[in-house]
């Protein structure tokens, strides 16, 4: 669903094809969610990356030998990742709503990237759609990976900017709305995917304590950072984390 607001926010205020690259902060998201996606998908699968960006994701993941049908609902994005597939590394490249999938058979895909649409559904009915044609696209044992946001997190950050709005922040907390985005309360995730017929493999805080973190982080020598990222690496998918963590990545197989 593309609203107006969400439209200008991926217009003015968000660089998706150069967000994840900017500093060590942002590079705790990507190389996270690149460590993830390499350790499960299986060698030469087909995977659909749903909600694509740029093509952060995509693109190595194409180079490492997948088959790669991309898309996105913003159409500058799918501009962006025609303009760079020079090569034709992606299979195919279109424009839609991962609310309709309709495009796609059944059971078409090895993995299903779905990271970043849930940011922005506002409603219930629209998260479980949107879980639905993930999973429906997806073959038998194929693995569904779904990045979405943590709103104690949201809460933290938000407060942390600006203490005197904490009646306003509060809010969050009730509705897990935040303008264009929506953020998932601890248990939220589970629930969500326990309508389905998929098997949870495991949930991982991508960012960790980027955000409690942030100046520390980029302050960082490179070889100071590459020590943190060992350190996150082996402590992303504790509980403890993933309250912190203000992106979180669900991965799961269907039944």
């Amino acid at each position: 669903m593309l609203t107006n607001e969400l439209l200008n926010y991926y217009q003015t205020d968000c660089n998706e094809d150069t967000r994840l690259t900017q500093n060590q902060n942002n590079l705790i998201e990507y190389q996270t969610t690149m460590h993830f996606l390499t350790k499960h998908i299986k060698p030469k699968s087909a995977v659909l990356d749903c909600c694509a960006g740029g093509g952060i994701y995509a693109f190595p993941l194409a180079k490492a030998g997948h088959t790669m049908t991309v898309g996105d609902l913003v159409d500058e994005h799918v501009e962006i990742l025609r303009e760079k597939n020079t090569s034709n590394q992606l299979s195919k490249i279109y424009q839609g709503d991962i609310l309709d999938m309709s495009k796609f058979e059944d059971n078409s895909f090895d993995a299903v990237l779905c990271l970043g649409a849930l940011y922005h559904l506002h409603e219930q009915t629209h998260r479980v759609q949107a879980l639905n044609e993930c999973i429906r696209v997806l073959k038998p044992d194929g693995l569904l990976f779904f990045a979405y946001i943590n709103r104690n997190a949201m809460f933290i950050n938000n407060f942390s900017k600006n203490p005197s709005l904490i009646t306003k922040h509060t809010d969050i907390l009730l509705t897990g709305k935040n303008g264009v985005f929506y953020g998932m309360d601890f248990c939220e995730v589970d629930k969500l995917t326990s309508n389905f017929n998929i098997k949870k493999i495991t949930n991982v805080g991508i960012d960790g304590l980027r955000y409690p973190l942030y100046d520390k982080i980029n302050s960082c020598s490179e070889e100071d950072f590459e020590v943190y990222m060992k350190y996150h690496i082996a402590t992303c998918e504790e509980a403890s984390i993933l309250g912190q963590s203000m992106h979180g990545l669900w991965i799961g197989q269907k039944r």
